[in-house]
């Protein structure tokens, strides 16, 4: 009777411990991504600003060379073991999807350090990315958390060694506004997406 108490008991102690450990992680994410999807009509005075990092090629591109361009831009890491992998696949459907219209993609790597040019030209290839249309960047650190955080409104940070950034996209106008988020992971976010980047399209 006695094993069978410490049994329950610890197995009780290690489902509390799960929980709270739970609870830690979701409260740790909430403080890097409290902010709320931000309609067009509220973006519509948003602009992006400059930046001039290292595409996947090892060229560079600057905010003036998507000038004219609609695009959809996202902050990934090619060694993200979760949600990274997700975000990619999305904007690799969306690339498939818009294949003839004049749509743009911009993936902003988090992990710069690591993720060199000849990283994110592997990870390019794995995902189909057209890198005419869709362009994985690098560059400093600082300068990226900054466009993400104050450039885009978007969260990106780390936790020691943990990166930590948001699942949403990010949509552009040709004369480089934002038009909306939209988080990737979330279904009816992506239709809105699609039918924002079709009504951007037809103007």
């Amino acid at each position: 009777m006695l094993e069978r108490r410490l049994d329950k008991s610890t197995l009780i102690w290690v489902v509390l411990g799960i929980i709270i450990l739970g609870i830690a992680g979701a409260t740790l994410w909430s403080a890097f991504n409290t902010k709320p999807e931000i309609t067009a009509s509220q973006e519509s005075a948003v602009s992006v600003p400059d930046f001039r990092l290292t595409d996947q090629q090892g060229e560079s591109l600057a905010l003036s060379d998507m000038a004219g361009k609609v695009w959809v831009a996202d902050f990934i890491f090619t060694n993200c073991p979760t949600i990274c992998p997700a975000m990619t696949q999305e904007m690799a459907r969306l690339q498939s999807e818009f294949v003839a219209d004049p749509v743009y993609f911009v993936s902003f790597s988090v992990d710069p350090e690591r993720d060199t040019s000849e990283v994110l030209s592997h990870y390019a290839a794995e995902y189909g990315a057209d890198s005419r249309r869709w362009h994985f960047l690098t560059g400093e650190k600082e300068n990226i958390y900054e466009l993400a955080k104050d450039g885009f409104s978007l969260a990106a940070g780390h936790n020691g060694t943990e990166l930590l950034h948001s699942t949403r996209f990010v949509l552009v106008t040709s004369d480089r506004r934002i038009y909306g988020r939209y988080d990737s992971r979330s279904k009816p976010a992506m239709l809105r997406l699609r039918r924002d980047l079709s009504t951007l399209l037809e103007k």
